[in-house]
């Protein structure tokens, strides 16, 4: 069977794809590795930003039923609570998310589920051939890959690195130790000290429990990262002594997850039926929030604009993809998430007079991580 679009890579990104490409009457292909999706230590709460894409994506209801959104978030440094803001905030696991969104795909998305083999692209058919032995051919090819590098470059697809290493987050559950909950359902807590190289670290409630997520700019492989491993409560105490004074005492109730993350960007991806979306065409900065903001602009952007522009004419070539990518919204979107890593992680690392006078002049402004809506910063030393 020829379809409109095969999408390769089953996340929440190209499941969304699926669905919204399916809802609107094209024959559409999801090819993914695992039937069901494997927990996964990634994007683990849906903010403002990506649930009004969603909404405009009719499909955030469907996502999110069931989850209580949070409304509030309490912003707290040194040890003190500073405030409480308005906030939009669906704590879920990434699993649970693209499973959930799995559960819409309309009965007409053919799945199919195994490892790619090889890719054959042109300006007319697409083929994804799998190693058992399965064949999905469109018109169009969606990698939606993620970090994944193999397949882009057995299509010539290559990959710079902006900056190796370039975050180091974790994941782990808390707990009071009186028992009972927190006293506040989403919690932002910046680093204390910026030698410490600790951005924020966010404390939300996913179901009964709390989850933290603590964003750094630390090495993988340095001694810091091991005690944090080991050790979360000694650690996390003296990186962040105040953290208790708002939170009470608490302990960590599961394994401390690692996930580094380097910043990328693809290159040599203007191929005739090809299109990258998400992470599989370049990487953002976790402590930013951008990662699945952008991957879902992509999303957006692709299936409602182009792709219905795209099979209205015949051929696949070069000159409809680049619309893709040269998109205004898109391109936006892609240069404010490498704006926002880099200026995170200077804001949160750098030591020199201009950025310690950044910091207090933004601390006298009352800044916290902005979790709902996300910081867009215009002011940087110079």
């Amino acid at each position: 069977m020829m379809h409109d679009v095969v999408i390769v890579g089953g996340g929440f990104s190209g499941t969304i794809a699926a669905i919204v490409l399916a809802r609107a009457g094209w024959q559409v292909a999801l090819v993914d590795r695992h039937l069901v999706y494997p927990p996964d230590f990634r994007a683990e709460h849906l903010h403002g930003e990506q649930a009004e894409t969603l909404r405009r994506l009719g499909v955030l209801d469907e996502v999110v039923a069931g989850v209580p959104p949070v409304r509030q978030v309490a912003d707290a440094r040194r040890g003190r609570l500073c405030g409480v803001r308005p906030t939009l905030n669906y704590g879920m696991r990434y699993e649970t998310m693209v499973n959930t969104a799995r559960a819409l795909l309309p009965a007409e998305v053919e799945k199919l589920f195994g490892r790619v083999e090889d890719l054959r692209a042109g300006a007319e058919r697409q083929t994804v051939l799998l190693a058992d032995g399965s064949v999905a051919s469109g018109r169009l090819l969606v990698l939606a890959t993620g970090l994944g590098y193999t397949l882009n470059g057995r299509l010539g697809i290559g990959r710079r690195v902006l900056h190796e290493g370039h975050s180091l987050s974790f994941g782990f559950d808390m707990a009071p130790l009186s028992g009972g909950r927190f006293p506040y359902p989403f919690l932002a807590y910046p680093g204390e000290r910026a030698a410490d190289g600790i951005d924020y670290l966010s404390a939300f409630e996913i179901g009964e429990a709390m989850r933290a997520n603590l964003f750094t700019f630390r090495a993988y492989r340095d001694a810091w990262t091991q005690a944090m491993r080991r050790e979360p409560e000694r650690t996390l105490a003296e990186a962040l002594p105040g953290l208790a004074k708002v939170l009470g005492p608490y302990r960590v109730t599961s394994p401390v997850q690692a996930r580094a993350m380097d910043l990328y960007q693809s290159e040599n991806y203007r191929i005739p039926g090809v299109v990258l979306i998400g992470d599989a065409f370049q990487t953002a900065c976790p402590p930013a929030g951008a990662g699945l903001t952008r991957a879902l602009i992509d999303v957006e952007r692709l299936c409602t604009v182009h792709v219905p522009d795209w099979l209205a004419t015949p051929g696949m070539g070069v000159e409809k993809i680049a619309a893709f990518y040269d998109d205004p919204v898109k391109r936006a979107s892609d240069a404010r998430a490498t704006h926002d890593a880099h200026y995170r992680r200077a804001l949160s690392t750098e030591t020199s007079l201009g950025w310690t006078l950044h910091r207090w002049r933004l601390r006298v402004q009352g800044w916290l991580p902005d979790l709902g809506s996300r910081l867009r910063p215009q002011q940087q030393p110079a």
